[in-house]
Parts: structure tokens; C-alpha cells; sequence
């Protein structure tokens, strides 16, 4: 998926947030963004190059809240007692580098990406914390965004039923 056919995707989201705002004052979609230059500092202090997908949603979206998903922070908030930022999340979890986490579940298992010689993958990833096994859930991104930000659990389970 592309990020024009995403942005098309997800602009009733971006609706339904400001509305929310207005009336509720809390968002529906509220990242920080970053810039390339953030992005490749964070990727130099990792060690890994993040897929290209994944930079464009941070740049254009943030991490945060994204619909029905909390994102890790693209760049590392302030303070060295947050875990919110991916670079501090993967130094705790993952420090091998073997797989970049980009969101919690709130099990202990992450969505990310497994990586290879230093290159993370495009498709996303499901990495259970229990026995360390892994399941693709996404060709890419974007497309894992769309499934798992823009659906709630519910949307999805009868999508799968009505197959």
C-alpha cells in the first residue's frame, strides 16, 4: 500500500478525531511526528535502517495514538524514565536487534519488524514474549495500520466470519 491510498483510508478517522476533540476533548488520531533527520539519527543510534513505509507514516502521522493503536514514539520523549520511544523500547526488549518492536499489544508480545543484517523487514510482525515465536500479520506498515488501527478487534473478527 502506498501512502496516498493509506491517507485516503484513513481521513474518516482523521474526521471522526477532530469531531471527537471538539465535543470530548481527547483524539482519535494524536502522534508526534518527526523529521528525516530524527528518524535517521534514532536508526544510526539503533544499528538498523527501518523500512521506508514506516518513515513516511512517522513523518506524516507520528507515533501515539492511531485509532485503535498506540504507536511507540518515533524519536525517544524527554526524560530517560520513558519507555515510550522505540529506540528505548527495543534497548530494554529487544537489545540484540534481531526485531524491532514499534507497538505494544499490553500482553508483553509487540508488532515490529524482524531484521536482517542490520535492515528491518516491510512486513510486520506479531512476537509473542512467551515462547519468542513470530507471526506475520502485514505485507507492510501501512497496510498493518490500516488493519489493526483502523478496525477495532471486532471489525476484523467479522470480516474474518463473513469470508
Amino acid at each position: 500500500m502506498d501512502l496516498a491510498a493509506f491517507d485516503a483510508l484513513a481521513e474518516p478517522l482523521r474526521r471522526k478525531s477532530a469531531e471527537s476533540v471538539a465535543r470530548h476533548g481527547f483524539a482519535l488520531v494524536e502522534g508526534r511526528t518527526c523529521t528525516p533527520d530524527e528518524i535517521a539519527r534514532v536508526e544510526d543510534r539503533m544499528g538498523v535502517t527501518f523500512p521506508e513505509r514506516y518513515k513516511a507514516f512517522m513523518m506524516r502521522y507520528g507515533g501515539g495514538v492511531f485509532g485503535y493503536l498506540e504507536l511507540f514514539f518515533p524519536v525517544d520523549p524527554d526524560g530517560p524514565e520513558t519507555r515510550l520511544g522505540v529506540r528505548s523500547e527495543n534497548d530494554l526488549e529487544f537489545p540484540d536487534r534481531d526485531f524491532v518492536a514499534v507497538a505494544a499489544v499490553g500482553t508483553g508480545d509487540y508488532w515490529g519488524f524482524p531484521v536482517t543484517d542490520g535492515r528491518c523487514h516491510e512486513q510486520v510482525w506479531f512476537h509473542f514474549h512467551d515462547d519468542y515465536d513470530r507471526e506475520l500479520v502485514a505485507a507492510d506498515f501501512l497496510e498493518f495500520v490500516a488493519e489493526y488501527g483502523l478496525k477495532s478487534s471486532t471489525d476484523r473478527a467479522l470480516e474474518r466470519r463473513n469470508q
